[in-house]
């Protein structure tokens, strides 16, 4: 047979094998338009922007102007380019909170929803004020469509807007249901001049009018039929937005078209499979989605608290990864925004925002783990591996101390059981491009699916540039 390639990485949706199943952690694969693999580097570091008085960070966070907003603890905040907090009010709540930004002419507004079912509207440079109108009512979603705030109204299949650049005032007949599938709405979200409404089985469309009550209309047969298992993984970034659907998928919407992201690995773990080993996810209500949007990928990450996992999916690749923290199953990020050319990051337990930083190979200070198992190889027939090498970059280290290294496992049964092959010596400082080679796997058994596992917790940065097996046939 001789040398062949074994992939870095992707994903595929083939539920009857594991040969399109990968893993990879706090890694990044970039590629060229063709999909094909042109290299997989570490992921960005963290580094310290701030640490508020509250924590942890609770809702996404707005940018206007030269300040951004968010909910810490029990406080609303602004947090300028120096990293400094400003205390506007307290807003109260638990759980996630959620809000958006109405630039009107008459006043910049950005409503708080606490994440308890109370709303609050903060005039940008006046006043935070809880919204007291008798038509305004529980709720835990909001967006904005022609200089109206829209939010759900919760456990009803109702949505109700506020007045024209006016979040405190509301007119009773300025709201409508979600009908053609009457379930619960749960979530809102505006795209150009529509809004989706988005129940806990079904979505609908509804179209821009010029009516000066109710400025809407449900498009007929614009419903789809997915809902939204959590209100918090609803995130938006340009003209995308992204959430788990109620059926366990991930569901990605452009325009009115709405398709599935979600690969097998993650609806595996959150569907379980029939067995004890895999059971499934126990809680995915409080699943928290959101969007890191760089300068060249564009990810949607999902955690889920409950179970420890943080998901993602690289629109730019179409290919999936995990983010993880050390010593915790999720990634410690919560929330994402461009700010002052930086992309700050929100913490989901502490206080803290971080810095995306693409020069940092830590978490500020604290490993950073980098994980890549690859697609399993199975054959029809009995072989032997020579061996297998690695072309990778390595050793972009400043301490000339450092003597980093590299772990290597493989699986013979899929991944059920993983056999220490043993660390791989990356080089000293300015080793940058160099070809491992690996020997001593011995025999391949027909129909096995054969895995293998890289892992590095030294503070060096890391990138796959390709991966080769030499398979002999027969024993």
């Amino acid at each position: 047979m001789g040398k062949m390639r074994i992939p870095l990485g992707g994903g595929g949706e083939d539920f009857d094998s594991k040969r399109s199943r990968q893993e990879l952690i706090n890694l990044i694969p970039e590629s060229n338009k063709g999909g094909e693999y042109k290299s997989v580097r570490m992921a960005d570091g963290l580094t310290l922007y701030s640490t508020l008085t509250l924590g942890p960070v609770r809702s996404n966070i707005i940018v206007n102007g030269s300040l951004m907003y968010l909910v810490a603890g029990t406080n609303f905040v602004s947090v300028n380019k120096a990293g400094t907090e400003t205390i506007i009010g307290a807003v109260g709540g638990t759980g996630r909170a959620q809000m958006a930004q109405n630039a009107a002419p008459a006043g910049n507004q950005i409503a708080i929803l606490n994440g308890s079912g109370s709303g609050y509207i903060y005039t940008v440079g006046g006043a935070l004020t809880p919204i007291t109108d008798p038509d305004f009512f529980s709720s835990s979603s909001v967006t904005v469509l022609n200089e109206r705030f829209w939010f759900v109204r919760d456990g009803t299949n109702e949505f109700f807007g506020s007045e024209i650049s006016d979040g405190l005032s509301y007119n009773p007949l300025t709201f409508a249901s979600a009908e053609e599938s009457p379930d619960d709405a749960v979530a809102i979200v505006a795209r150009k001049s529509a809004l989706w409404v988005i129940g806990s089985r079904t979505m609908e469309f509804w179209q821009s009018t010029t009516d000066t009550t109710l400025p809407l209309r449900r498009v007929n047969g614009g419903t789809y039929d997915r809902g939204i298992a959590s209100v918090d993984s609803l995130s938006e970034t340009g003209e995308y937005f992204a959430f788990l659907a109620d059926d366990g998928t991930v569901r990605l919407a452009l325009d009115n078209q709405v398709r599935k992201i979600s690969d097998l690995e993650l609806e595996l773990k959150i569907k379980g499979n029939g067995t004890l080993t895999s059971p499934g996810f126990n809680k995915i209500d409080d699943a928290v989605g959101f969007f890191v949007d760089g300068p060249v990928h564009k990810i949607y990450y999902l955690t889920f608290p409950d179970s420890g996992y943080t998901w993602g999916y690289d629109l730019t690749t179409g290919i999936s990864l995990q983010r993880q923290t050390e010593g915790q199953g999720t990634w410690r990020a919560a929330e994402s925004a461009l700010f002052d050319n930086k992309r700050i990051i929100g913490d989901l337990q502490t206080g803290d925002l971080w810095k995306l930083d693409p020069n940092s190979i830590t978490e500020n200070g604290a490993t950073l783990r980098t994980t890549i198992s690859t697609p399993s190889i199975s054959l029809d027939h009995d072989a032997t591996i020579a061996f297998i090498e690695v072309d990778m970059e390595v050793a972009t280290t400043t301490d000339p101390a450092a003597d980093p290294k590299m772990r290597v496992s493989y699986s013979k049964d899929g991944g059920n059981k993983f056999i220490n092959w043993g660390p791989i010596e990356l080089g000293k400082i300015g080793a940058y491009r160099q070809r491992v080679v690996m020997r001593n796997f011995g025999r391949l058994v027909r129909h096995k699916d054969f895995i293998l596992k890289f892992e590095v917790t030294d503070p060096v940065r890391v990138q796959y540039y390709g991966l080769y097996a030499d398979v002999q046939a027969g024993f």
